[in-house]
């Protein structure tokens, strides 16, 4: 049976990354992660760091989201310096926060509160770091006999060793404050609430909930029945953690909690979590009050529900457990779990943990409605780490902000789904776009918290009353989400050597600190400051790790010349006085694996060339039907994006299919007729060729190859490379020769295609294709195309056509035309699905660098990689293109 709904009127927070409601929304919309190497000044590395999991007194991951900068205005607050050196910062950080969730509720400086009726639950384990830290004071005297017995042992006199430790004494206690009156009060976990019902004169009580990693959630559930049962008429809820000590982190160390590897959630690669810290604070009243009294309320609180584990582990979750919070916090709200679309999960990123919240929520939901469509799950977790004692408030905060604005965030730090996300019988998924709640269900999420001991919270949040239902993702949240990008690119110019040096040199000295967000601040940074300067140089980095050795790496080789040029690592520099000529290769059929490549999710005009395409998501894309317009659609986008960012080829020539995009580039048909041609091209293959046939590619040179035994029903399709010869025939030609060339030490093996292309076995599909091309129009060509056909340049009045139907048939002279791309270019890039062709072309002109943007790759990097070559080279890129969007301090 529903009770009356709790509304959240108010937020205040501060968490890494983030100050506000609206930093932190952008935060998840834009993914940005506060993940950095973990200071020296929190856990000194030499001290505690040893990358054996099994090193006793020492932990392994090294990565944590720390607040930067706070300082706590004792002034403001009217704290004496005694008071406030003598108190453990977590009340300050506290009492900060709360403040700010009462004005952003509108009662700034408590006023207009009912204050005898407000009361203040705080979500906390173990008060703070400083004040474990501080206690280290009073353990003078063991040190003190400890240190003693051993200077005994060596012999030391009586005098020698009482001058030694009077010394100690005062070094020992210097970082620490002395005990005064303050201390106790300071250093207790409830004083915390205390000490903001004090600041705020607040008399409903104040009192601190522990649950360790449900702490806050479950001061939220606390909060929640104390106004439900009208015991109070105002609450300050939520959690404050600031614990990344030698304690927590060694502790969570020792349970094999910590990532060993990159934190991910909810993924098949789900290997533990990095610590956070921080505090988060809601305003809730009832909401007939909310609503009387006028109150803004970004959404309401359904319903709650805590359990416990039962017999189940004291540090192991148990989906049992799990199930029965949410039964409660469900049975609570009136209406069902199978009614949520969104959930904000624990999300811990530890394998048994992500498998057991999945198991739990999963079940619920199939038990409630076997029809139910599968929910979105995700966690904050992602962004700022496991700040435990205020993990749940944070997952509440983003929840809520989800419901106010009617959004359901794509998930951050999640790459391959869990095994538990896939398959047909999966309740859940975590989405990769910002999308709206589902048209035929309401705006609701759940939340959930899990903590040592057992403890399990979960609370369901619903649309404020009478809120309008949104019909679209604004553009501002788009551009957020389209910004996220897993590599960021670096570049500098400078006015020569000496000075490009020392700039990279300054930014090495603090690269390190950085976190993984701030890296992309840089690199927007960076950007800005580029005045079209003589000597460039750029760097690719996905971390600020990567960036630091790779930064080091280019100055090392700065040393030995003004130019560099690392392909593999993403390292360019020169100091080129003219623009490079660049020359683009376009991939045939076989290229690519025709999964979502990061470009699309990217850039909008990448996206919308694959939209017009009208490929589908599934089915076999190997498929001559498919795979010809997939492959030709991943170079227009590809194309698209480059010409975004101001870079033109002066160059081009397309491996078979690839021919068609050459000659778009070249002039002869737009976009749209490209799409269609690639199409028609691709069915009438399908249907006129005869499938039986395949393809095989031979180490070795064509004479090499017909030695193998060539006959009528097997040809060289393909001239790609020295030592890379194609053959085409009847699938059982082929595999004989395959089977000889292996036998003879020759790497040989079958190609992915569906059709015995470039052989007389397609010449249905060649004269098919004949009346076809009567369909397009033809424009004289107005670029240099180097045709895989010919071997060489196409004349600008060249007979396409009747070139096109010789290209199905005729075999591809790939090595001849990448000699000519090569003598015209000072860099080649591949354009399209996958890299054969920049391996091809490695081979033919070793001395020309290529690249490829891999139109299908899941990570950035590669077209990162493209436009730092080009820029180092000295054509001007439009480097704002990767910023527009994207949430920068």
């Amino acid at each position: 049976m529903s009770v009356e709904r709790i509304s959240i009127v108010g937020i205040g927070l501060k968490y890494p990354d983030a100050d506000s409601p609206e930093e932190l929304w952008e935060n998840v919309l834009a993914g940005r992660r506060a993940f950095r190497r973990l200071p020296d000044e929190r856990m000194n590395r030499e001290d505690y760091y040893s990358p054996d999991p099994k090193a006793p007194d020492r932990f392994y991951a090294q990565k944590a989201a720390v607040l930067r900068g706070y300082e706590f205005d004792r002034v403001k607050h009217k704290v004496a310096g005694s008071t406030f050196r003598a108190t453990d910062t977590t009340h300050w950080l506290a009492l900060e926060v709360a403040a700010a969730a009462l004005a952003d509720a509108g009662f700034a400086d408590g006023e207009g509160a009912p204050k005898a009726s407000t009361g203040v639950v705080v979500g906390n384990s173990l008060t703070g770091e400083f004040t474990r830290a501080n206690i280290m004071r009073l353990r003078w005297p063991y040190v003190r006999r400890t240190v003693a017995a051993a200077l005994a042992r060596r012999e030391w006199g009586d005098r020698e060793t009482a001058e030694f430790l009077r010394e100690l004494e005062i070094q020992y206690k210097e970082p620490f404050p002395e005990i005064n009156e303050d201390s106790l009060a300071g250093g207790l976990a409830n004083t915390i609430a205390g000490r903001v019902c004090n600041f705020f004169d607040f008399g409903g009580g104040g009192f601190t909930v522990d649950g360790a990693c449900s702490s806050s959630l479950l001061s939220v559930a606390t909060a929640a029945n104390a106004l439900v049962q009208g015991d109070l008429d105002l609450a300050v809820a939520g959690g404050v953690d600031l614990s990344i000590d030698p304690f927590e982190v060694i502790g969570f160390a020792k349970t094999g909690a910590l990532a060993e590897r990159d934190m991910k959630v909810y993924d098949a690669d789900s290997n533990g979590f990095w610590p956070g810290e921080g505090s988060g604070m809601l305003v809730l009243m009832r909401e007939s009050d909310a609503i009387g009294q006028g109150r803004r309320i970004y959404a309401s609180i359904g319903g709650w529900g805590v359990s416990s584990d039962g017999k189940g582990g004291i540090t192991r979750p148990e989906a049992g457990g799990h199930r029965l919070a949410l039964e409660r916090a469900y049975r609570r709200a009136g209406y069902g779990v199978e009614t949520v679309s969104y959930f904000e999960g624990h999300g811990t990123g530890t394998a048994l943990g992500d498998a057991t919240e999945i198991e739990a929520l999963s079940a619920a939901r199939r038990e409630a409605d076997p029809l139910a469509a599968p929910a979105a799950l995700s966690t904050v977790k992602g962004n700022i780490g496991h700040t435990k004692a205020a993990a749940g408030v944070a997952g509440l905060i983003k929840a809520t902000l989800a419901v106010h604005h009617q959004i359901i965030p794509p998930g951050t730090a999640h790459h391959e789904p869990h095994e538990s996300l896939t398959g047909a019988s999966a309740r859940m998924f975590v989405p990769r776009e910002a999308t709206l709640w589902p048209p035929d269900q309401p705006v609701r999420a759940g939340v959930s918290a899990m903590g040592f001991g057992g403890v399990n919270t979960h609370v369901t949040v619903t649309e404020a009353p009478a809120a309008g239902r949104r019909r679209e993702v604004d553009d501002r949240s788009r551009a957020l989400v389209a910004g996220r990008q897993d590599a960021e690119l670096l570049l500098f110019d400078a006015d020569d050597l000496a000075a490009l040096r020392g700039r990279i040199a300054e930014v090495l000295r603090f690269v390190p600190k950085l976190s993984f967000a701030e890296l992309t601040d840089l690199a927007g940074q960076l950007a800005g400051e580029l005045a079209g300067r003589p000597v460039r140089a750029a760097v690719v980095a996905a971390d600020p790790e990567q960036a630091e050795r790779k930064l080091a790496a280019l100055l090392a080789d700065l040393d030995s010349g003004d130019s560099v040029f690392s392909a593999g690592e993403g390292v360019f520099a020169s100091s080129r006085t003219a623009p490079p000529k660049i020359g683009y290769l376009f991939p045939g059929q076989g290229s690519g694996s025709g999964g979502e490549g990061a470009l699309r999710r990217r850039f909008a005009a990448a996206a919308e060339i694959h939209r017009a395409a009208g490929l589908p998501a599934g089915g076999d894309q190997v498929a001559t039907e498919v795979a010809q317009p997939r492959i030709v659609a991943g170079s227009l986008a590809g194309l698209r994006v480059l010409r975004e960012f101001g870079i033109e080829a002066d160059s081009a020539a397309g491996h078979s299919l690839g021919e068609l995009t050459a000659l778009h580039w070249g002039g002869a048909l737009d976009e749209r007729a490209l799409l269609e041609l690639a199409k028609v091209r691709g069915e009438v293959m399908a249907r006129m060729a005869d499938g039986a046939g395949a393809m095989a590619g031979i180490a070795a040179s064509p004479d090499r190859v017909e030695e193998l035994g060539l006959g009528e029903d097997v040809v060289i399709a393909g001239y790609n490379a020295p030592r890379q010869t194609v053959l085409s025939g009847s699938a059982e030609a082929v595999d004989r020769i395959v089977a000889r060339a292996q036998a003879e030490g020759v790497g040989a093996s079958r190609l992915r295609v569906s059709h015995a292309f470039h052989s007389p076995v397609v010449a249905p599909a060649a004269r098919a294709m004949t009346g076809r091309l009567r369909e397009f129009s033809f424009s004289r060509l107005e670029r240099p195309v180097v045709s895989t056909v010919r071997g060489d340049v196409l004349h600008a009045a060249e007979d396409l056509p009747e070139l096109l139907c010789e290209q199905i048939v005729l075999p591809v002279r790939f090595r001849e035309a990448a000699a000519r791309l090569a003598e015209r270019s000072d860099l080649v890039v591949e354009v399209g699905p996958g890299r054969v062709l920049a391996g091809l072309f490695e081979e033919t002109a070793p001395e020309t660098p290529v690249l490829a943007i891999d139109t299908d790759h899941a990570s950035l990097a590669p077209l990162l990689r493209v436009l730092g070559a080009a820029f180092a080279l000295g054509t001007p890129i439009a480097a704002a293109a990767l910023f527009s969007g994207r949430a920068a301090r």
